[in-house]
């Protein structure tokens, strides 16, 4: 049984899947990073940029639910009666959660670290870089899970849209690639999710979003 969708909503969908993932793609470009290996220095640039890092992390994980509304629409459309399309949903449902508690522990977590002791004496100093890594690996793991879940609904959706004719067979074409391409480099240790890595993702995940809000958008799905 189709399940029942309102077409007025498909444009609006499109537009703002465009739209978040223009916009995701800047926000990743103001992701603080440190750049010191001295942990007192660190510890000064992670308490300089604690306001900006949690506004940059707030803001993705926004974005991410956007895109992922605007993906839950295009579902509708396609049908999630259809194993691949709810294959899609639950697939790129996870990596999202997963995702933005990455983004909790890069944004939020971390950024407290500092705060921990003001005046922080050599044995302070050392626990907080215990605390450091401790979030680093934390939030690589959620990140690698998140980016490789979402990967895979990607190709989920892909693997369907490849079977209908005209330009969604060309968004489906790209969003096998899409799917594939990260989570293979993640898997095979090819590519890392620093910022750079993670602004990988973002741009190849990207292009796949803008062709489907452009199909959205035309009502080709």
């Amino acid at each position: 049984m189709q399940t029942a969708v309102n077409d007025h909503t498909a444009p609006t969908a499109g537009i703002l899947l465009i739209a978040a993932t223009l916009f995701s793609v800047l926000a990743m470009a103001h992701h603080p990073a440190v750049t010191v290996p001295d942990i007192k220095t660190a510890m000064e640039q992670l308490r300089a940029m604690a306001d900006l890092a949690a506004w940059v992390h707030g803001i993705l994980i926004a974005l991410m639910l956007a895109i992922y509304w605007a993906l839950t629409e295009y579902s509708l459309r396609r049908g999630v009666q259809k194993p691949m399309v709810r294959a899609g949903l639950v697939f790129y449902g996870a990596g999202v959660v997963a995702m933005i508690g990455a983004a909790a522990v890069s944004g939020f977590v971390t950024a407290k670290v500092p705060n921990l002791a003001p005046n922080p004496n050599e044995m302070d100093l050392r626990i907080m870089a215990e605390l450091i890594n401790y979030s680093a690996v934390l939030n690589q793991t959620m990140a690698n899970i998140g980016a490789v879940a979402m990967s895979a609904g990607i190709l989920a959706w892909s693997i369907g849209l490849v079977h209908s004719p005209g330009a969604p067979r060309i968004v489906g074409s790209i969003g096998i690639l899409a799917g594939l391409a990260p989570a293979l480099l993640l898997i095979t240790g090819g590519m890392h999710l620093n910022v750079q890595g993670m602004m990988m993702v973002v741009l190849i995940q990207g292009v796949w979003n803008i062709g489907v809000g452009v199909l959205l958008i035309a009502r080709r799905v």
